[in-house]
């Protein structure tokens, strides 16, 4: 057994020549794609993949080959380029190192040969096979080998398998403690014990993955009781399932709310009641979330400026008069300012025939020049409907006097 890596493959793959790939093989029995023909998908995919730009140390930089990571693109891209070539170069590998069995998953590939002595081969003929590509390997040591998230070795002639644990695994999880909705805590007891089920070849491993998880959950506060309770519950699903009685199904709607606590939870309580009082073809779901998060307290990244992002809600306010505009955009706010002072917001020159604004029209008359720092941000939603809602509030509530009352969206509860 053995374990392939392809090193560093998204940052590696040759953007190029992964598009010319997907659209030749696009393109290869028809001659047009949901109205889009073969160079508008060229001039698509590159514009989406060659045309990336990234913010580091307060500096832009131009992404000019390999796939971004965390591109919704890159693992598509990357399993396009690796399926043309891996086939072509499994075909053409020699018979004396060529491997029994090939699977892959992203850039992990599991292997089996004949012989051990053929892994170093093997790795050394895939390796050559592309500039951009090379692989490093992990052979099975003691009949036991790591995959992913799975431990796999020999058993009285047969491939069994367990859950696998890195040497770094500290074993913490959210206490018990934690500020978190009991259901929460439950959730997370079940899916570590999906996870083992799913993963396991047989009970006896099984058994042992939940005694496992039992000193686990012990550790990180998790009365003896209540993990009992999940895994009679979890067995309880997988060996005695209930037979759905076929109903009408109802309609699902999802409210998120922040999470304060016991507060919250008498509040879902109660619109949970009220919606099967007076809704009852609808089954609701309350979400809870928060915003204080690590990820809020330590940023490691560098913070795209104001202007430069989309779907925010902004203020004007006039220095001389202090009238005020409220106002929303889906489109960066340089763009949207830029809007209002009648420039260009790529050359900053002015533009003829520039459209009217409320913000443009009054420091006509006041005889000033829009500045970047007469705009402040008051908030930002990603959904349109939402950020439309979010700016009438505050137009409701701040009553702006170059607004002359006009929503966007009307606020029948408000």
């Amino acid at each position: 057994m053995v374990s392939l890596d392809i090193d560093s493959l998204f940052t590696n793959i040759p953007l190029d020549e992964t598009i010319d790939l997907c659209v030749s093989e696009l393109f290869k029995s028809t001659s047009d794609i949901h109205g889009l023909s073969k160079k508008q998908v060229f001039n698509l995919l590159s514009l989406t993949t060659k045309e990336s730009v990234i913010l580091f140390d307060d500096k832009f930089y131009k992404q000019v080959d390999g796939v971004s990571m965390g591109s919704p693109l890159g693992p598509t891209l990357a399993n396009a380029f690796l399926c043309h070539h891996e086939n072509k170069w499994l075909n053409d590998c020699p018979l004396t190192f060529k491997p029994v069995y090939y699977q892959r998953y992203v850039d992990d590939i599991f292997v089996l040969f004949k012989e051990p002595a053929h892994a170093s081969d093997f790795v050394n003929y895939m390796s050559k096979r592309h500039k951009n590509i090379s692989f490093s390997f992990e052979t099975e040591k003691d009949g036991k080998l790591p995959f992913l998230d799975i431990n796999i070795f020999r058993e009285n002639g047969k491939f069994v398998t367990s859950v696998y644990r890195k040497e770094t695994f500290s074993g913490v999880y959210a206490n018990f403690t934690s500020f978190l909705p009991l259901e929460y805590k439950f959730g997370l007891v079940y899916t570590l014990l999906y996870r083992c089920f799913s993963l396991v070849s047989d009970l006896s491993k099984f058994h042992n993955e939940v005694e496992i998880l039992k000193k686990l959950f012990l550790k990180n506060g998790y009365p003896s009781k209540f993990i009992d309770k999940c895994i009679f519950k979890f067995l309880n699903k997988k060996f005695k399932p209930i037979s759905p009685v076929l109903t009408v199904p109802k309609k699902e709607l999802n409210i998120v709310l922040p999470y304060l606590g016991k507060n919250s939870l008498i509040l879902k309580t109660n619109i949970v009641k009220a919606f099967s009082k007076k809704l009852g073809f609808c089954k609701v779901k309350v979400i809870f979330k928060t915003a204080s998060t690590l990820k809020s307290y330590f940023r490691f990244k560098n913070v795209v400026p104001e202007v430069l992002r989309s779907c925010q809600i902004y203020k004007f306010t006039c220095r001389s008069c202090n009238a005020s505009y409220i106002g929303k955009t889906f489109r960066h706010m340089k763009v949207r300012i830029s809007e209002h002072q009648g420039v260009s917001p790529r050359t900053g020159k002015r533009v003829k025939g520039t459209m009217s604004t409320s913000v443009r029209d009054h420091m006509l008359l006041c005889d000033h020049i829009v500045s970047y720092d007469d705009f402040s941000v008051l908030g930002r939603e990603s959904s349109h409907y939402l950020l439309e809602t979010k700016e009438s509030l505050f137009i409701k509530r701040d009553k702006p006097s170059l607004n002359k009352n006009i929503f966007s969206q009307e606020l029948f509860l408000y």
